[in-house]
């Protein structure tokens, strides 16, 4: 009977050390801009937006092997929910897979990007078609695999036509995997060098198809205090042969961030360019934990783009508070 007792206990002991499990954390934020828009021709325009974020996470591991959910919603100032995050993982430490709503690997990251406002008549190629958390007609998947601490693959794809105009009538769902988005990410002590290759297809209703194909290299490291993000892009649109060639270089010095994002468009006749560049600056309120308010900037100018509207100024103030 004692030994009954005591191999119970210790197969107890060891099921309790090898399978664990949390309970669900919850999180949440307000976040509330106030902007001010000033272009090249006609007047000045002025808007509030904000949301409400709640976030809901829960883990459970099995020695080495884990299976996670995650979920994000979004109440609006405008009186609009919506979804950002809905995804489950499982996997290792060694691989691991995701499908739901997320985003993938970001290849063009923009550090303290508060507010960018460009000017519309260029395009921004930001190598994010496949990135994820399209509309309601597309589903994700995404293969991570860890080959060691400094190599890291992910093969992102999209499951579904992507309703990246929120226009479900122009698509025609008949496409399984429209998307697909191979990376891999070298780190070496506090640098990181991520390249990536995309590549979307998909039809439309009224007939033709959408194909268009990119890749990037993105860099992050530290100088001193600072931490530095580098990015090249290469887009193509294969239907109308049009290039879009951007480049990026930001800067995060503690609670300043300053950026400079440039892009180039050969559509075979103006080919127009731009060059946009922001700033922001972030300050506790009433030195409350967690409540903060950044002030934020940008600027933009565009070379060829056939309108008179070739600046853009914009200004930002953002609250903040988490709990």
């Amino acid at each position: 009977m004692k030994k009954s007792i005591l191999a119970t206990a210790i197969v107890s002991s060891i099921l309790s050390v090898s399978a664990a499990h949390a309970a669900p954390s919850f999180d949440g934020n307000f976040e509330l801009n106030t902007d001010a828009i000033s272009k090249a021709e006609g007047d000045s325009t002025y808007k509030q937006d904000g949301r409400l974020e709640l976030n809901v996470t829960g883990r459970h591991t099995m020695g080495d092997n884990f299976f996670a959910g995650r979920g994000s919603l979004l109440i609006k100032t405008t009186g609009d929910a919506v979804v950002d995050d809905a995804y489950i993982q499982f996997g290792n430490s060694t691989w691991d897979l995701q499908a739901g709503r997320f985003e993938a690997v970001n290849l063009f990251p923009k550090g303290k990007d508060t507010l960018i406002e460009h000017v519309g008549a260029v395009d921004v190629y930001e190598a994010n078609l496949v990135r994820g958390r399209e509309g309601d007609e597309a589903g994700q998947f995404a293969l991570h695999f860890n080959a060691n601490d400094s190599v890291k693959f992910e093969l992102a794809t999209i499951y579904g036509d992507p309703n990246i105009d929120d226009d479900t009538s122009t698509v025609d769902n008949t496409t399984a995997i429209s998307g697909v988005r191979p990376s891999v990410t070298f780190a070496a002590g506090d640098a990181t060098i991520t390249a990536g290759y995309e590549s979307l297809k998909y039809d439309l209703t009224a007939g033709g198809e959408v194909k268009q194909s990119g890749y990037a290299v993105a860099a992050n490291f530290d100088v001193a205090a600072a931490n530095v993000n580098l990015a090249a892009t290469f887009g193509k649109d294969h239907e109308t042969d049009e290039k879009v060639t951007s480049i990026m270089a930001n800067m995060t010095y503690g609670n300043f961030g300053l950026g400079v994002i440039s892009s180039s468009v050969d559509d075979g006749a103006n080919d127009p360019s731009l060059l946009t560049t922001y700033v922001a600056y972030t300050m506790p309120v009433l030195d409350i934990e967690n409540a903060t308010v950044t002030l934020a900037g940008s600027y933009s100018s565009a070379k060829d783009v056939g309108t008179a509207n070739d600046k853009v100024t914009a200004a930002r103030v953002r609250f903040n508070y988490g709990f």
